[in-house]
């Protein structure tokens, strides 16, 4: 059993993954537009596609066995829908507004859950994936959240975390997206050794484009936006970032890159 339980419904409420908001107080945990947003752009947009492919070539790197995949705080599903069916066994999420997207792409199966107390089962996992998760506000102990997930993992069971780098470029993108924190390399390496993982690969990322954002991103300090970074840009400029990235994911293979906006880290349970 990968579910430790389902919880039984005798209304009209659909099953996991098709809940809605009961409450204004559910909705505040994420912010709704932002998932809109979010789903509108995931799939073409050069920082998503780089992201997912970042992932899918450490799974090909570091579990290319791997037959069970979680992804937990998935979103609206961009990261889930690229995995085959046959291996994610489930895509966690606390906000149903996110389940809701996740439900129109096809994903099953899906969970509402807290990162802190995971509704799955022990060792029922290969690889978890936390992309863009433990910065969060409402994630009040990232540290626990790892802990969870060593629990759900097999013995050997691989992690593949993504955060949010430097707490000094918070800005009125982190205000939007409700950041709690911001992780330099070395903090989120101490939390999953803590946690009893060995870190296998951590980089920083989106280094080429690191002083344009570190700019921009100041500046916004004086003069916020009000909205995130996430939005639709011009195709031409898309494909041109996102080549940039391709050439820092080659980087990578060799090398850990030494600053960047965000920290990719691979990881192995004890």
């Amino acid at each position: 059993m990968i579910l430790d339980s389902v919880p039984d419904r005798r209304d009209n409420t659909p099953r996991i993954g098709v809940m809605v908001a009961r409450n204004e107080e559910e909705r505040k945990t994420v912010n709704t537009e932002e998932y809109a947003c979010m789903r509108a752009v995931e799939d073409a947009h050069w920082w998503y596609r780089g992201l997912h492919t970042l992932v899918l070539q450490a799974l090909a790197r570091h579990a290319p066995t791997a037959a069970r995949i979680v992804d937990i705080g998935c979103g609206p599903g961009g990261m889930a829908s690229r995995l085959s069916g046959k291996r994610l066994v489930a895509a966690l999420d606390f906000n149903p507004d996110a389940l809701t997207f996740c439900r129109a792409r096809g994903i099953v199966p899906l969970v509402r859950g807290d990162g802190t107390s995971l509704p799955i089962a022990t060792g029922c996992a290969d690889v978890a994936l936390v992309l863009d998760v433990l910065y969060h506000k409402n994630v009040a102990e990232p540290g626990r959240v790892l802990s969870e997930l060593r629990r759900v993992l097999a013995p050997g069971g691989v992690v593949v975390i993504n955060v949010p780098a430097y707490q000094w470029l918070y800005s009125s993108h982190d205000v939007a997206v409700q950041t709690g924190r911001r992780f330099t390399r070395g903090q989120i390496n101490g939390l999953l050794s803590e946690a009893g993982f060995d870190v296998i690969k951590s980089s920083y990322w989106n280094t080429a484009l690191f002083p344009a954002i570190c700019a921009v991103r100041l500046l916004r300090r004086w003069v916020p936006p009000g909205t995130s970074d996430v939005k639709e840009g011009n195709p031409t400029i898309n494909r041109l970032l996102g080549a940039l990235l391709a050439m820092e994911r080659a980087c990578m293979r060799c090398w850990s890159l030494p600053f960047g906006v965000s920290v990719f880290v691979v990881a192995r349970g004890r």
